[in-house]
């Protein structure tokens, strides 16, 4: 039988064991390919700011999930090759020589590969109308999508995954080629030793754990910088995660099995001990799933808010059906005169200088920003029917700080600054985002500064005083028309129309709401099947241990016990410290965009532990069968 044929035949006879590794990595192609394909779609390409939002938005997605694949590809292969050293071994004692065998492995791997990246290519053209209809609904895109198949992004996914495929496959090649006989048929009789305790490693992480939880939730407080707040939060999470399953776990787990009172009930001596013994192996393993579970939980978080952010943002940027500025009571009665019918309110304010005391941060342009009065707000407020859950009325010398419709996330912290506005003395009392002007021309790039009627007074003196009218009507059909005749009778003032095409981060928000449910769908799917392989490998490795244990009296019922409580520290660990990592990412994004992501928290929350508490019955059965049958057949 030649490399080709006997290739084939391991594969076909493995196909259990390989099927949730093709279901991930068929999945993975299939996405990654329409990632890609967003570039080269019509219906994007045809506007240029939503398929500008598009392409970055895919483009970080699709790397993302290349990152995320790499691991779970190298982490399954590692199970793979445990679990037939023994093959490896017979094949040996054969007379097949090492090079043969090898041989044998990499085209069995490069057909998986070849076999993975054909269908998930095949699935993701299939499903590639559905994904663009799905996307430009998403980003309120009005267009026809036609079926149509990259060539480009088809030939980028073969590169991309077949130097994965070809990576795994060289890996084997050179594990099988160095391994000795001896090693492959001792390979579950190797003695599994207590990993070391080193104290310092392990109040380290717990300490970098802690300290990325404080530069997250306190961003605003301390105003660090937004990039460097978020890399400093992220290495200090992933670092610390890493030492507190390497070291500070085996401190915690040493003090456990010292415990005798804990300890030396039921089972449970079984089911620490295996945890225990396996960290210095694990320990990776644990770390990587944990951070996958939070990155699962954040997008999905995150992917829930951004549809009521994006909602939210459109109101602030386009609140009005159009708006005209004019600076006489003339002109102000030519254009009440034609709208007539519409909806009207009139925006009073000055365009006045602002100077910050004792803060180093630029906050305005050129020190100019817009100055109203609260009357004037609420009106518009009230105008707009826009809810505002606070008391944000200033008194005597407080101001309102509103951002410019244009600022889509800050994590400036300005309450309490004090700042002189036209030479006067002002404390902000309130940092809000709130509809006012809109994103027009050279005005919505202004903050907005609002004063007590009485100190506006004070403020306007000398200054010019502008009115912008804000237009609502319900015929959209007249639109055009109503802003060509206040064009025309306006001799002096300018007429901003509706904004149709909304700014870039608006995009952005929609199109990662839409992506980032894709993409932790593919985390979740990632985690579980890692942690299925993180298990099974255990299964594989505690098989003897629990035909000793039968074979001296432990029933089924004990053996799925110990099994179902091994499976949930396993479970627990990285699920925990998962949950708390996605809570403090989640905490300082809501910093950043003045969005509190508590009921999008609680659901994602609630949808991740219950898709956990089905997987592990799943995978605790698994376990037992797994390491209960062997004995039955060993008998």
């Amino acid at each position: 039988m030649n490399c080709f044929k006997l290739s084939y035949k391991l594969f076909k006879d493995n196909i259990k064991l390989y099927k949730i590794y093709l279901l991930i990595t068929i999945v993975s192609v299939a996405a990654f390919y329409n990632f890609l394909s967003i570039e080269n779609n019509e219906a994007f390409m045809s506007i240029s700011e939503r398929f500008q939002a598009a392409s970055t938005a895919s483009i970080s997605c699709g790397f993302i999930l290349v990152c995320t694949v790499l691991y779970f590809i190298f982490n399954a292969d590692k199970f793979f090759m445990l679990n037939r050293q023994k093959e490896t071994a017979l094949y040996m004692l054969m007379g097949i020589t090492q090079l043969k065998i090898s041989q044998v492995f990499v085209i069995e791997s490069l057909f998986i590969g070849i076999l993975s990246i054909s269908s998930g290519l095949v699935f993701g053209i299939i499903l590639s109308k559905l994904f663009f209809m799905l996307l430009t609904k998403s980003i309120h895109l009005n267009v026809a999508v036609p079926f149509q198949i990259s060539l480009n992004s088809i030939v980028t996914v073969i590169l991309v995954f077949l130097c994965i495929f070809t990576a795994v496959a060289y890996r084997k090649y050179r594990i099988i080629k160095k391994s000795k006989l001896i090693d492959m048929i001792n390979a579950l009789k190797e003695k599994e030793e207590l990993p070391s305790l080193r104290y310092f490693k392990g109040i380290l992480g717990l300490m970098l754990i802690l300290a990325g939880y404080l530069v997250a939730i306190m961003i605003k407080k301390w105003e660090i910088d937004l990039m460097l707040s978020s890399m400093t939060a992220l290495l200090c999470v992933s670092i610390g995660t890493y030492l507190f399953f390497g070291s500070f776990m085996s401190i915690v787990c040493d003090k456990i099995m010292k415990n005798k009172k804990l300890v030396y009930k039921n089972v449970r001596l079984v089911s620490i001990s295996n945890v225990y013994f396996r960290l210095k192996d694990n320990y990776r393993n644990l770390a990587m799933t944990a951070i996958l579970c939070a990155a699962a939980l954040t997008a999905f978080g995150l992917s829930l808010s951004f549809k009521e952010i994006a909602a939210r943002e459109a109101i602030k940027e386009a609140p009005y059906s159009f708006c005209y500025e004019t600076y006489d009571e003339k002109s102000k009665e030519k254009g009440a005169e034609i709208i007539k019918g519409a909806r009207i309110n009139e925006n009073k304010f000055i365009l006045g200088k602002v100077n910050y005391k004792n803060y180093p941060k630029k906050i305005d342009y050129n020190h100019e920003a817009i100055i109203t009065s609260y009357s004037t707000l609420k009106k518009n407020l009230e105008f707009l029917n826009y809810k505002v859950q606070d008391n944000i009325e200033p008194k005597g010398k407080e101001v309102l700080f509103i951002s410019s419709a244009t600022t889509l996330a800050s994590p400036l912290n300005l309450v309490g600054k004090e700042v002189e506005i036209n030479n006067k003395d002002y404390s902000i009392k309130v940092q809000k985002d709130i509809p006012f002007t809109g994103v027009i021309d050279k005005l919505g790039y202004k903050n907005i500064y609002v004063l007590e009627d009485s100190e506006y007074e004070k403020i306007q003196e000398g200054f010019k005083e502008k009115t912008l009218n804000c237009v609502q009507t319900i015929r959209d059909e007249d639109l055009n028309q109503l802003i060509f005749n206040i064009r025309q009778a306006l001799s002096e003032g300018t007429v901003y129309p509706y904004i149709n095409e909304r700014t870039w981060d608006y995009y952005v928000i929609e199109i990662f709401h839409f992506l980032g449910m894709v993409m932790s769908i593919i985390f979740m799917l990632s985690t579980f099947s890692t942690i299925y392989f993180k298990i099974l490998k255990d299964a594989f490795m505690d098989k003897k241990h629990y035909i000793t244990l039968k074979n001296i009296g432990m029933s089924k019922k004990e053996v799925r016990k110990s099994a179902y409580m091994q499976v949930a520290i396993s479970f627990i660990l990285p699920g925990g410290i998962a949950i708390l990592h996605s809570i403090a990412a989640m905490k300082m994004l809501e910093q950043i965009m003045n969005f509190s992501f508590n009921l999008q928290l609680i659901i994602s929350l609630g949808l991740y532990l219950a898709a956990m508490i089905l997987f592990y019955i799943f995978i605790s059965n698994t376990y037992v069968n797994m390491v209960y049958e062997e004995g039955k057949n060993n008998d």
